[in-house]
């Protein structure tokens, strides 16, 4: 991992007087902060609020890139980088902040947990606020293992991303313990959503199904952002401005068919929202039409109200499920909980249980239980995943056939998850044909990446595995 200097949680802040056009920026205070003015009681909330802070500097960029290399987002600007992952290209260099904001991360949690046990002693123990450290680490560890091919702690050798579940499972256990002393319900059910994740991570389907039924299905945890500082990414490049949209995704295209059992659209799913800000016949486009947007007038504001991407060239579909800046984004839900449990239910082939735990989900939205059409579907057994890399604009192109559970599950997970920065983790994890030949918008690529490199910083700094194979490409 990068090597920062710290002291403490905190730089240390010299006084100054800074002019800039229009402003003075003058600290009133001219003394240091320094380290061991932070050891008090009273200021422990605020410590670990600046851990939170760490976590979600990452978990909407998870949500945004990993939006573009799944294709839950396209881009549809003139950004060169979201081009590239929506062709699901993706190196070493492309990793490094992804990387170095996870670590620090987890690294900030224990920082300030070692804090609070120097503040409080015995007390930290039952402390609500060390229960949420201990979830923020384990998220961040969560996220590692999910979103990185290996792992690398403190300059160690190369790991497989299992130890990052294994890290995860240490954490989420200490959340749910020191939850339980301090009698804050929301880290017992965060402690026992996340071994969830990190069981299913290890492939442990018992533990998995055993710790998902303590999360109740209306369960949410999410990452905190802020209108005016720590805004979520997703909003920024959809409504601030028309970098990507849902333009040309399934969720717009295979899954808007009135006479298909994926048709979501016209039915107002609410898992999927969005607005289609300008207008053509971009369903069905013809080779030779690239521009003539006109307005709908369903869309407002600066950068919302955009009728085109950014590049010109596709109409503008907005996401609405993030609405501001300040909109959050969720980590541990119960209705991933219900999802885990019909993933168990495929693999064991009871039909039943499958149809209850997915129904409970989409209830839960207000979507409606399983159509007769997906019924019949389920009533098929598990059969397998499939996925059809369109290369025309046919009005018959499926992205998928429901015919099956496994094609139910991919579907709701696909829906229920849209935008969370989880989907890059099921592709590589169910070897999800989506990954071979490319995708509507560029068929016939290679296989598209499915985890995220060692990034190549890494492998400068660190000689433990600078001849290994992630840095070598041997």
């Amino acid at each position: 991992m990068k090597q920062r200097t710290r002291y403490g949680l905190w730089p240390l802040i010299a006084g100054f007087s800074v002019l800039l056009p229009g402003c003075t920026l003058e600290v009133l205070n001219p003394g240091a902060i320094l380290d061991e003015d932070l050891n008090t009681p009273d200021l422990m909330p605020i410590v670990v609020a600046g851990s939170s802070a760490e976590l979600n500097d990452v978990m909407d960029g998870y949500a945004f890139t990993g939006g573009l290399l799944t294709e839950d987002l396209s881009g549809t600007g003139s950004y060169f980088s979201t081009g590239q992952y929506r062709l699901g290209r993706f190196d070493n260099q492309n990793s490094e902040g992804f990387w170095e904001q996870t670590h620090e991360a987890a690294w900030a949690a224990g920082e300030a947990w070692a804090r609070l046990q120097t503040v409080l002693e015995s007390a930290a123990q039952t402390d609500p606020n060390a229960a949420r450290l201990f979830y923020l680490m384990g998220t961040a560890h969560q996220r590692l293992g999910e979103n990185f091919c290996d792992v690398v702690y403190d300059k160690g050798p190369v790991q497989p991303r299992t130890a990052s579940f294994d890290s995860a499972i240490i954490a989420f256990n200490k959340a749910k313990s020191i939850g339980g002393a301090s009698n804050t319900q929301m880290y017992i059910d965060a402690g026992w959503g996340g071994l969830a994740q990190a069981y299913v991570g290890l492939g442990d389907w018992g533990s998995a199904v055993a710790a998902a039924g303590n999360v109740g299905t209306d369960f949410l945890i999410e990452a905190i952002y802020h209108q005016g500082a720590n805004s979520n990414q997703v909003y920024n490049e959809t409504w601030g401005r028309a970098e990507v949209g849902v333009w040309a995704t399934p969720i717009a295209r295979q899954y808007n068919k009135a006479s298909d059992v994926v048709n979501y659209k016209s039915t107002g799913d609410p898992r999927v929202p969005y607005t289609v800000c300008g207008a053509w016949n971009d369903t069905n486009r013809p080779p030779d039409v690239t521009l003539g947007v006109s307005p709908t007038g369903t869309c407002t504001g600066q950068g919302s109200g955009a009728t085109q991407g950014a590049g010109g060239l596709t109409a503008h579909h907005r996401q609405d499920k993030y609405t501001s800046r300040g909109a959050n984004v969720p980590t541990i839900t119960g209705t991933e909980m219900r999802l885990i449990e019909a993933e168990n239910a495929v693999r064991s082939g009871d039909q039943a249980t499958f149809i209850t735990k997915i129904n409970l989900v989409r209830s839960h939205y207000g979507s409606g239980d399983l159509s007769a059409a997906d019924l019949v579907a389920v009533a098929n057994g598990a059969g397998a995943l499939n996925w059809d890399n369109c290369s025309t604009w046919a009005a018959d192109c499926d992205v998928n056939e429901i015919n099956d559970m496994w094609s139910i599950l991919d579907r709701e997970r696909y829906m229920t998850l849209w935008l969370e920065g989880r989907r890059f983790w099921d592709l590589y994890r169910w070897d999800h044909p989506f990954l071979n030949g490319g995708t509507l918008i560029g068929p016939g690529e290679p296989r598209r990446a499915s985890c995220m490199p060692i990034p190549e910083i890494e492998c400068t700094l660190n000689e433990n595995i600078a001849n290994h194979s992630v840095c070598t490409g041997g």
